[in-house]
């Protein structure tokens, strides 16, 4: 199996699964400093971290979670007594740190890199549809100081290694810092399509250089940790970068050298969604410098916009038959226009494309995923005797699937 798209798919899991427990917060809430909250979900793999950080002048919030918890996190932001956020900031554009932007309305000043109004109007992004409230207010592309709560708050832009929109939130006086995704709370990180693998040993190196000894380090996954660690993870960096080099300077292909588990004694950076495998992936993708391919969601987006679910399903075979070399097909952009249409209430449409995924891919690596998606779209519509078929089915793909197990619980019940 690919690990090279799995961060790609672990947004999307996090987007259709949610909360399983309404009646309970989804958030773990850890008091840092007198002024500072930190409130982290956990999906499995990983967890994902907000900062709060109150005083007289009111509440800020250093992202906003994934828009299912929207509705939680707004709950837990009440709780302060403070009303809502006046700043808030988004270390970079993916759907678990924006997702709950909306939530509190026009009044919170928005700030993040100047790319993301571009970025969530851009590629699978598309299909979230944002409104305009999510996107920054303020973009910046340099350094930028914002005073507030007595303090001095530096925004310092290290993008090109995760995301080419990232910024850091250094919260001077209270010495706390969001490192946004860049060390992925010490374990092997993951690179976005606009990411490049090769320069994270750069941008963790310059916050090596930034920061000061006894900062508390918040990253947007995972972990917390110190500037000491910093200095062992970029040596980490540096010598699997070195190891996968010269594995295809020898002419090695990256199945070998997964094989060989070229990266034994790293194994305590992979407690997170990237393996040594995902990581040797990315690596050798990175060195080769593979040319990137058109994506297909624009053109499926557009279609499905103006002539429906049918054209965009049109636009897809099209696309595949005159253009083959040109776009990159494959079996997890379908998941997520399927999922991302699932999460709009869009069911009908997101069963006919994920139909499509398996049609493209009846032995993929997300079958299992596939199949419990179409379930859960198929209870929403009534439908409740081929959700129960599809239940099972993914069950019979990953038998281990909770989601899926929980699911089939549920739809036997109604």
């Amino acid at each position: 199996m690919s690990r090279f798209l799995i961060p790609v798919i672990t947004a999307i899991l996090l987007l259709a699964c949610g909360p399983s427990v309404q009646d309970e917060s989804p958030f773990k809430v850890v008091k840092l400093t007198e002024k500072i909250y930190q409130l982290s979900t956990d999906e499995g793999e990983y967890t994902t971290n907000v900062l709060v950080f109150t005083g007289d002048d009111g509440l800020l919030l250093v992202d906003t979670n994934a828009e299912q918890y929207a509705g939680e996190l707004k709950k837990q932001i009440e709780s302060f007594g403070k009303g809502k956020p006046k700043y808030i900031i988004n270390t970079h554009r993916h759907v678990e740190h924006i997702g709950g932007n909306a939530v509190f309305g026009p009044e919170p000043v928005v700030i993040g890199h100047d790319l993301i109004r571009t970025r969530l109007r851009s590629g699978s992004y598309l299909f979230d549809e944002y409104p305009e409230i999510t996107l920054p207010d303020i973009g910046l592309t340099d350094s930028l100081y914002l005073y507030f709560n007595g303090e001095k708050i530096r925004l310092i832009p290290l993008v090109g290694s995760h995301d080419d929109n990232e910024i850091i939130v250094h919260f001077t006086g209270s010495r706390v810092v969001h490192l946004s995704s860049l060390v992925n709370g010490l374990n092997f990180p993951s690179v976005d399509s606009d990411g490049d693998v090769l320069k994270f040993e750069e941008t963790v190196s310059k916050a090596i250089d930034l920061l000061p000894d006894d900062v508390i380090i918040v990253s947007g996954h995972n972990n917390n940790c110190t500037r000491a660690d910093l200095f062992d993870y970029v040596d980490m960096l540096h010598q699997t970068t070195a190891i996968v080099r010269e594995g295809l300077a020898a002419g090695k292909t990256v199945e070998q050298m997964q094989e060989e588990k070229v990266l034994a004694g790293f194994e305590k950076y992979a407690q997170s969604y990237v393996s040594p495998e995902g990581w040797i992936e990315y690596l050798a993708r990175g060195i080769k410098g593979e040319k990137k391919k058109k994506t297909i969601y624009e053109p499926l987006y557009y279609a499905y916009k103006e002539s429906g679910i049918e054209a965009a399903i049109e636009k897809y075979g099209t696309l595949k038959e005159k253009f083959p070399d040109e776009y990159n097909f494959n079996e997890a952009a379908l998941v997520i226009i399927g999922s991302k249409l699932q999460v709009k209430s869009k069911y009908t449409d997101s069963v006919k494309m994920l139909e499509l995924c398996l049609d493209e891919y009846p032995g993929g690596d997300y079958l299992y995923y596939t199949h419990y998606l179409i379930s859960k779209s198929l209870k929403e519509t009534g439908e409740i005797e081929k959700a129960i078929t599809h239940c099972e089915k993914s069950l019979e793909a990953n038998p281990e699937f909770q989601g899926a197990s929980s699911l089939l619980e549920e739809l036997k019940k109604m």
